[in-house]
Order: structure tokens, then sequence, then C-alpha cells
């Protein structure tokens, strides 16, 4: 049979079953735009532009509890869930109180406000925008499954979730390691709004930290301050804040050293030696009140008592520039800061 003669065979084969190159052409989704953002809009509403640019096989990524343990598991899967795509539309979103954000070159994530939804969406480019990924990091079943063996006090879930997911940012791109800090600052703040000390003060640290979104300096104060109601040594941290409110590169006088001096002393007081020792360090430095070395000696004698370590070091380094100990000297006078 000529080669002619096999390519009309073929034609009629072809054309029998509806499946040659013409009937490809009449039915091919064509690309409904190249940029991104505009072709986010499309699909998010779209279920033919959905099936068309969904790729198959395609990631799918999700977590598992392994005993108290988040699993990340990545698997190759033919086909999404049918309802995988209806939080991208923004009336479902609406429904579920979920935010949608495009973030450039390829993604989109879909994520709550309390750290129990976050799924992103990761699309990739050649001829069109197709989606090559899905990740949904929801760690509410592994949760779930944690609480079956431990009754967590109000707040300490979502605390303990928010570790979670700072420690799943090691499993995760870069690009989503982002994301995941994100839903660990919102899960810490809804720990701490349930009454966690634990989780107000991580909320505070992560946000300072550059790692997560910057929380405002009043909701970072309100933080901080519930923290220390409960724990004394996190006056500390918020002893610092007032001086520097989280700037911590510049080299400025302190903003507030009322407030700083008069929270070290209140923590002290009420037990912290860590709050003895920074007295100690702010008295032998003068860098928020006017330096004052015996006194500095008082406050790392009174964290001696209870600290073996940095205390006696720095009451042996103030020895050594000749600073003599005066049991007439108190690291905190009467009635403390004036």
């Amino acid at each position: 049979m000529t080669t002619r003669r096999l390519n009309q065979w073929l034609s009629i084969a072809l054309l029998s079953t509806g499946l040659c190159t013409s009937a490809f052409a009449s039915t091919e989704q064509q690309c409904p735009a190249n940029n991104f953002a505009d072709f986010v809009k499309i699909f998010s509403s779209d279920s033919a532009v959905q099936k068309a640019f969904t790729a198959s096989p395609i990631k799918a990524t999700h977590v598992v509890a392994e005993g108290n343990i988040p699993k990340v598991v990545v698997r190759s899967v033919k086909h999404l869930p049918a309802d995988e795509l209806s939080v991208l539309g923004t009336e479902n979103a609406a429904a579920f109180s979920l935010t949608t954000e495009i973030e450039f070159p390829n993604r989109v994530v879909v994520r709550d406000q309390r750290g129990t939804f976050l799924k992103i969406f990761v699309f990739k480019h050649s001829d069109c925008w197709v989606l090559n990924s899905v990740e949904d990091w929801a760690l509410e079943a592994v949760m779930d499954d944690v609480a079956r063996t431990d009754r967590p006090s109000p707040g300490e879930r979502e605390f303990k979730k928010g570790v979670m997911f700072d420690r799943l940012v090691n499993k995760a791109s870069g690009e989503s390691g982002v994301s995941l800090y994100a839903a660990a600052l919102d899960s810490y703040v809804d720990g701490a709004r349930k009454g966690s000390a634990q989780a107000a003060v991580a909320a505070a640290g992560i946000s300072l930290s550059g790692q997560a979104p910057r929380l405002p300096n009043e909701q970072i104060l309100e933080l901080m301050n519930q923290a220390f109601q409960s724990n004394p040594d996190d006056g500390v941290f918020l002893s610092l804040f007032y001086c520097d409110e989280g700037e911590y590169g510049d080299h400025k006088a302190c903003i507030d050293p009322q407030k700083s001096m008069a929270t070290l002393e209140s923590a002290a007081l009420r037990g912290s030696t860590h709050a003895f020792l920074r007295l100690g360090d702010v008295y032998e430095a003068g860098t928020v009140v006017a330096a004052d070395l015996p006194r500095a000696m008082a406050c790392y004698r009174e964290a001696s008592k209870t600290e073996l370590k940095s205390g006696p070091a720095a009451v042996e380094r103030l020895s050594a520039r000749g600073v003599v100990m005066d049991n007439s000297i108190e690291c905190i006078g009467a009635g403390g800061t004036q």
C-alpha cells in the first residue's frame, strides 16, 4: 500500500472517531490571557477554562499526622477532586471568609485569618498558563489527631498549630514558606485571642522577626503585655520594645525610657532573673538611663542568687573594673523608677 493510500485510510479512521487534526483544532480552548492576573480572574470563574488549563497528572501536596508530627505528602494525581478549585471563586471564598491573593509571578494563595485554611495554587507558563500544583497546608486534621491524646488549654491548640506551620517552612519551597509563616502568625494571634500567653509572645516575636507580616505597634504592645501578665520574663521583651519599637538596626536613644525601666523593675520584682540581668546591662551601658556602675553591680548580684553563670560573670567583670560591692545600694530603689 502506498504512503498516500495509507494516509487516506488513516484520515478516514480518524474522522470516524472524531480524532482528526482538524477536530482537535476546532475544539481546542484558546488561551484566555497571557497576563497572569487576567488569566487567574478568568480561570477562577470558568469551569471550562479550569478543565482545559489544569495539568494531568498534577502534583498535589497535603499534610497528614504521623504520631504527633505533621508529615508532608506529595502525590501525582490524574484529576483533582471536583470541588478543589471552587475556593478560587469570589463568592465561594467570601462565603467562607477566605482571602485570595495573587502572588507574582505564578501563584494564587487562598487563606483565612485564623490559620485554619491555606491552599496554594501554582501555575506554569508555556504557550499559556497551566495549573501545575495544588498545595493544601491545612493542619486541622493533624491537630484533631493530636487532640485525641492531648487536652489543650484555651489557645494552646492554636499555639501548637502555629509552631507546626513554623516548622513546616523547612519542608516547603521558599515561596510557600512565606505563606506558612503568615499562617503561623495567624494561628498565634488566634491563640492569644483565646487566652494563650505563649501564643501572644510567639505572635509578637514572629511578626518582629520579619518572617511574617508586621503587625501594628499597638497590637504588638497588646500581645506583649498579655504575655507579661503571665510570665515576668517576657517583661524583658516588652521593655526592649518600649525602647526600639522593633527597629533593631538603628542605635537611637530609647523611645520611652520610663516605661522601659518600669517594666524591667516590675518584672524583676515579680521574680524574673532575666530582668535583673537586663537592669544590670542597662545601668552598666548607660543606653536607657545614665550609667550607674554600683547599681549595675547590685542588679547583677541579685541575678546571681538564682542564675549561676551570667550573673557571677558580670559581677566579676565589674569587680575587675574597680567597682566595689556596696550593700547599701539596691538594684531597685524604694518606689522603683521615678
